[in-house]
């Protein structure tokens, strides 16, 4: 007895957001890495995430380098992905205010 798995994936384009799953997000990748995009590092929470996975944020950080008794000032920059990129006070609305309060 022979048994056959057929797996049917989506089919991805180069630019398509990241799918759900093991399996989907592999598929993915090898899509987006065939199409000339490459992943970078996200400089918060160190994850390697595709172009389309990064917010427009970058982080950057002023760092000193010495070399041979010579230090020199070097700045950092860093891409942020979407899941550590968080607007301050998004989505939050301000608590009511109580009737005592307003008067």
């Amino acid at each position: 007895m022979k048994v056959v798995c057929i797996l049917e994936q989506a089919t991805y384009k180069p630019g398509d957001q990241a799918p759900e799953g093991y399996l989907a997000w592999h598929e993915w990748a090898e899509v987006q890495h065939k199409a000339g995009l490459r992943q970078k590092q996200c400089g918060r929470c160190g994850l390697w995430r595709f172009p389309q996975q990064l917010s427009a944020e970058v982080d950057r950080a002023e760092l000193v380098m010495t070399r041979k008794r010579k230090s020199r000032r070097v700045t950092v920059e860093t891409p942020v992905c979407n899941n550590c990129h968080k607007p301050p006070n998004v989505g939050i609305e301000p608590p009511e205010r109580s009737a005592r309060m307003t008067g």
